[in-house]
């Protein structure tokens, strides 16, 4: 008698726990399936069947195989082959399903082998929940933190313009009115005076690119323009005369006019003023100042190449934080560091890299890659 209590007790107790994980399998918030060992499902619950656009009937037609996306498809079956091989009991992971109507459910998969008393594996119990909505948020979040990036980088860059353009601009203009009144030939009087003349158009010209980049609506990229290279490099060594005229420097601009490149103009007019306005300011006094600006093509970009022959930098001692922030090269009293790391952000805000060959005491070059 007391056997057959103890088996009847037992049979209850299976009893009521199969009705206990039949309670919670059905009407489980999140979806939930019995999976045969080689994918076809078993059993599902109503959750799985709406998560998934499917009735019942329809799903146990398929295998998982079949709902789950080809790129996630391979690690899914490397960790059900270890569960099988008795490598864990269990496994999580990321993975994506395909809704009946073909839209793309992103979920997480907790599976668990059930094995029989010879420990040999009869099928798996799945729980899946949808977490679609998670990473919609996600990719919104994204989305924002990428176009605060973007204003980031243009706030930098615009105040980077301001101080150093417009201080260039309105350096030359004062040397240039400087030298007007000095100069007494009225030749060289009438030469000067275009020369004002081209600075305030191109200073005007710069204000209107500055405007560009604080009210552009898309991204960096979406902002690009096709300009012409030599007439770019033109109107910024227009910039930087009265400086040359100051040292008796020279600047050969051999850029040829077929060059046609895709810029943030007021990025272009940047990079370009920088890297005269350095070539001057690092000149080397025991020679006479010659800068040499050339552009090749190289795939899909221009290659434009900036030459000095001033005091260069030791890029054994210097060379991997060149375009690093604060960082200082030389004994000026005005280097600060911020020049270089600018000019490098607004090159590869544009899709294009910078690179610098210089030997100490001999001179640099900066080649600057740009789109075409």
């Amino acid at each position: 008698m007391k056997f057959e209590y103890e088996a009847e007790n037992l049979l209850e107790k299976l009893r009521i726990s199969e009705q206990q994980f039949r309670g919670a399998f059905e009407y489980a918030a999140v979806g939930m399936a019995i999976v045969a060992l080689n994918g076809q499902w078993i059993e599902v619950n109503s959750s799985l069947s709406t998560m998934l656009g499917y009735s019942s009937e329809e799903l146990l037609a398929y295998t998982y195989q079949e709902l789950t996306h080809p790129e996630d498809l391979n690690k899914d079956l490397t960790a059900v082959n270890r569960l099988i091989k008795g490598a864990g009991d269990s496994y999580k992971m990321e993975k994506r399903f395909f809704h009946k109507n073909g839209q793309v459910i992103y979920a997480i998969l907790s599976v668990s082998i059930v094995r029989d008393q010879h420990h040999e594996p009869l099928h798996f119990v799945s729980q899946i929940i949808d977490i679609t909505h998670l990473k919609e948020a996600e990719d919104r979040l994204e989305m924002v933190l990428e176009v605060t990036n973007d204003q980031n980088e243009r706030l930098l860059n615009y105040a980077h313009i301001v101080s150093h353009n417009l201080r260039s601009h309105s350096g030359n203009l004062s040397m240039l009115l400087n030298f007007m009144k000095e100069e007494g030939e009225e030749h060289s009087r009438t030469e000067l005076l275009q020369m004002v003349h081209d600075a305030a158009s191109s200073l005007s010209e710069t204000i209107t690119h500055l405007s560009e980049v604080v009210s552009m609506h898309q991204t960096l990229q979406d902002s690009l323009r096709s300009v012409n290279l030599r007439y770019v490099v033109n109107k910024a060594l227009t910039n930087v005369r009265a400086l040359l005229r100051q040292v008796d420097g020279k600047c050969i601009n051999e850029v040829e006019d077929i060059h046609i490149v895709k810029v943030i103009p007021a990025y272009m007019d940047s990079i370009i003023l920088n890297l005269l306005t350095n070539a001057i300011k690092y000149r080397c006094i025991e020679r006479k100042l010659l800068i040499r600006i050339t552009a090749k093509c190289e795939q899909n970009f221009v290659i434009l190449s900036v030459s000095d022959n001033g005091t260069g930098i030791d890029l054994k001692r210097n060379g991997g934080q060149i375009f690093g922030m604060y960082k200082t090269f030389h004994s000026n009293a005005d280097a600060r560091g911020i020049g270089l790391f600018i000019t490098k952000n607004q090159v590869e805000a544009m899709g294009g890299k910078i690179m610098v060959e210089s030997i100490y005491h001999v001179g640099a070059v900066f080649r600057v890659h740009l789109k075409i």
